[in-house]
């Protein structure tokens, strides 16, 4: 698996291409560099209605609560989906350098 970006969701192109199939709708979050730093999912959408919209979550590899959310307005809308994956992937890397200094 290519890792090309500093943080990758596993599994989210699968998810897109099987037409949001809730069974899809979750996997790994890696660094660059291959250290799984945690696990995202996309909640509260309904795969049959385009114009539905929903929420990404991402939960800390080893912790129980959802650390952090990030809502999108239309699931079929890759500007809304898009935004709030490149929003949540920006609080991530943010919150993952800040933890980790010798990285940055």
């Amino acid at each position: 698996m290519e890792l090309i970006y500093p943080i990758n969701f596993v599994g989210h192109d699968s998810w897109i291409q099987s037409g949001y199939n809730p069974r899809l709708s979750h996997g790994d979050v890696i660094t660059r560099d291959g250290e799984i730093i945690g696990t995202w999912r996309a909640i509260d959408y309904d795969p049959d209605d385009e114009f539905s919209g929903g929420t990404f979550e991402f939960t800390a590899f080893g912790e129980d609560p959802i650390k952090f959310v990030e809502s999108f307005s239309s699931i079929d809308a890759r500007m809304s989906r898009g935004f709030a994956l490149s929003t949540l992937t920006r609080i991530i890397k943010e919150w993952y350098e800040s933890n980790n200094p010798e990285i940055s």
